[in-house]
């Protein structure tokens, strides 16, 4: 995503038109405010209720001479009555003007773009603007940019408040509130204030602070998990991302190369690693069979790590209109840097860039320019943002996101062996509150061959439903060896093929295999001798491998 302009730098660098996208309209006029402070310019507003006003900053040098007695909103230009968009844009040649420039900020301007009278009187203001030093501004959260404004106009994008903004943010309103909470001693505020804050991340400034709000007015304190759930409603509601909570334990079954590789980059983003050297890892591609795993993985790695997961779907990506779908791209992948560190878990990837691969004639290049921005994004993203993309399918990716360089490394997630199924087998048994010693895990193994770790989880569950059935008795040994023979695994039957292809794949590319037990006893205790961190996968929810 690069670094965003503020305005302060797209006026120095010579702009006269600028258009902030952004939600947060009132944070894009304090912006406009510091840029008239940095650029001694004087700032007018227009809207459709009230016209042309000037407006002056609270927090500038020589602010007394400029507010009146509030502090807040003050004279109005004349002929304040201008709500008509065409005459406050002809309006600004004529505003009384001493210091020679000025910025204006045009609000909900993006109702007014297909009138062509406005559409001309902008860009004669444009002309004007270049000119004599001016600077006009549209702030809108939405603004599709007319062609012919193309040569004109610069498009900017607010950034997302950082971790320090969002602490000052709550530390204000902790003091608001500070009478009706319940915490009172100061360190404990300081350490949920911190938290908070970080859990906050991704949030704009005013839903932060609903969050933070909402917090206070149902538990009178500051609650981690309602600060967590609102944020997760939040970032769900426009459908681009998903919130996973990190609440449930996950256990992998099997996996240990993989689990191995991401011990040892654990540490990886602290600031310890950087003075050693060590770049930020971009993130690993994870293709194999469908029901091995390669989803339970990315929710496990982000609990080990303990770091947010944010799940994207390419195809919730795609929009209805033009520059829909790369405004979407752009927006998700400004969150996600938002938020980290965090994993972003890009799920059944080879769905979304499908269309990448016929170089855009099947849908306009729509899906092209969506693959360029995240390659581009993957390539420079300083943030750390750990990539975890998932594909059942490596015939349907395009070539290019293979090479080396887009991910540190690509892992192929087989069938399980006979010890993985032991492992997974082990743990669908405790995960249904039943001891694996009462059982024969090796018979069971043996009748799962070439089963998925998913396809072992049904055969246990619908073992239990047979138990169940015959008066509530408890479920046996047999009774899982039963429903397994009653299963006939994928990889048997409509999806013979396709694993065959996958597995013959891996092993003519040299593809690292993710379930790999060789050098196990290697692996193991050089993971404990790097002291890397608490162990990796040891908590259990799911048990697919």
């Amino acid at each position: 995503m690069g670094n965003v302009l503020s305005v302060s730098e797209c006026i120095k660098a010579g702009y006269s038109s600028i258009v902030i996208q952004t939600a947060e309209e009132s944070r894009a006029i304090t912006e406009c405010l510091k840029a008239g402070d940095e650029c001694n310019k004087k700032i007018f507003l227009w809207s459709c209720t009230n016209g042309l006003e000037e407006i002056f900053s609270t927090n500038t040098e020589n602010g007394d001479e400029n507010m009146d007695e509030r502090g807040e909103f003050i004279s109005k230009a004349e002929n304040s009555d201008l709500t008509d968009p065409q005459f406050a844009l002809e309006e600004i040649r004529t505003i009384n003007n001493e210091n020679g420039d000025y910025i204006i900020c045009f609000l909900d301007f993006q109702h007014y773009i297909n009138n062509p009278q406005v559409l001309r009187a902008a860009k004669d203001g444009f002309s004007y603007a270049t000119e004599n030093g001016v600077c006009i501004v549209f702030i809108s959260n939405k603004f599709e940019i007319p062609s012919d404004w193309e040569d004109a106009v610069v498009s900017i994008e607010l950034r997302l408040p950082n971790k320090q903004e969002l602490k000052q943010d709550l530390s204000e309103m902790v003091d608001l509130y500070k009478e009706q909470l319940k915490v009172k001693d100061v360190n404990q505020l300081d350490e949920l204030v911190n938290k908070a804050a970080e859990i906050a991340l991704g949030l704009t400034i005013s839903q932060a602070e609903n969050a933070f709000a909402t917090s206070f007015s149902k538990k009178e304190t500051i609650d981690l998990h309602i600060i967590s759930e609102v944020k997760a409603q939040i970032i769900c509601k426009d459908g681009l991302l998903e919130f996973w909570d990190n609440e449930k334990n996950v256990e992998v079954g099997g996996m240990l190369t993989f689990k191995d590789y991401t011990q040892k980059r654990l540490l990886a983003f602290s600031d310890e690693a950087k003075k050693y050297g060590l770049p930020n890892p971009k993130g690993v591609l994870l293709v194999g069979i469908p029901g091995c795993g390669k989803s339970l993985a990315a929710k496990a790695l982000a609990q080990n790590w303990n770091v947010p997961l944010i799940k994207c779907d390419l195809g919730k990506l795609f929009g209805s209109y033009v520059g829909d779908t790369e405004a979407n791209t752009r927006k998700a992948l400004k969150t996600a840097e938002a938020m980290a560190p965090c994993v972003l878990w890009i799920d059944e990837i080879e769905k979304g860039l499908a269309g990448a691969g016929s170089g855009g004639k099947n849908d306009s290049g729509v899906s092209s320019r969506m693959f360029a921005s995240i390659l581009t994004w993957m390539q420079e993203k300083e943030a750390p943002v750990y990539v975890i993309a998932t594909a059942n399918s490596i015939m349907a990716l395009p070539q290019e996101l293979l090479r080396k360089g887009r991910f540190d490394e690509i892992f192929f997630v087989d069938l399980p062996n006979e010890e993985e199924r032991k492992e997974i087998i082990n743990i669908q048994l405790k995960k249904k509150s039943r001891k694996p010693e009462n059982f024969n895990i090796d018979s069971i193994s043996k009748k799962c061959e070439k089963f998925t770790g998913a396809e072992i989880e049904e055969a246990v569950v619908s073992a239990m439903f047979n138990a169940y059935s015959d008066n509530g008795r408890e479920i046996k040994n047999t009774d899982i060896i039963s429903a397994m023979e009653s299963i006939k695994p994928a990889a048997e039957g409509i999806m013979e093929e396709t694993v065959k292809n996958l597995q013959n794949w891996a092993k003519e590319q040299g593809v690292k295999n993710a379930n790999s037990l060789e050098n196990k006893k290697e692996i193991t205790t050089t993971a404990k001798k790097k002291g890397l961190g608490r162990q990796i996968y040891t908590k259990s929810e799911g048990g697919n491998a």
